[in-house]
């Protein structure tokens, strides 16, 4: 089991598998969204690197980029699909679409570029 503690100073305690996704809250400060911890985003005073380390999950999290240029990190054994992007659905920039367990999103990776790297961290698509 991990732990972590979000900035309004909820404390959970979670198995690290069950971290989904993250992002790099604003790139100025060290704070995390964390997804699947919960059914929302959990924003903790972390950086991505320290947090994944902390919690014996680095290997497992591949780095993609978001429409805008940001990175996203999924976790690659929990990613169950990767699709284009329906008419209408994401920004222009959004090539395929990721989807592991309720954590959905649109990255800027082609979907063999996206699959090469998520299969690179344990993932089996």
């Amino acid at each position: 089991m991990a732990e972590l503690t979000t900035t309004g100073g909820f404390q959970y305690t979670f198995k690290p598998e069950a971290v989904l996704g993250l992002t790099d809250h604003d790139g100025a400060t060290a704070v995390t969204c964390v997804y699947g911890v919960t059914a929302g985003v959990v924003k903790i005073a972390e950086g991505v690197a320290e947090f994944l380390i902390r919690i014996g999950m680095a290997g497992n999290f591949a780095q993609l980029t978001r429409a805008n240029g940001a990175p996203i990190w999924f976790n690659a054994g929990a990613v169950g699909g990767i699709r284009a992007p329906l008419p209408n659905e994401y920004a222009a920039a959004v090539r395929s679409v990721i989807s592991a367990g309720s954590f959905v999103q649109g990255v800027a990776e082609d979907q063999a570029a996206a699959k090469a790297r998520i299969n690179a961290h344990g993932g089996k698509l």
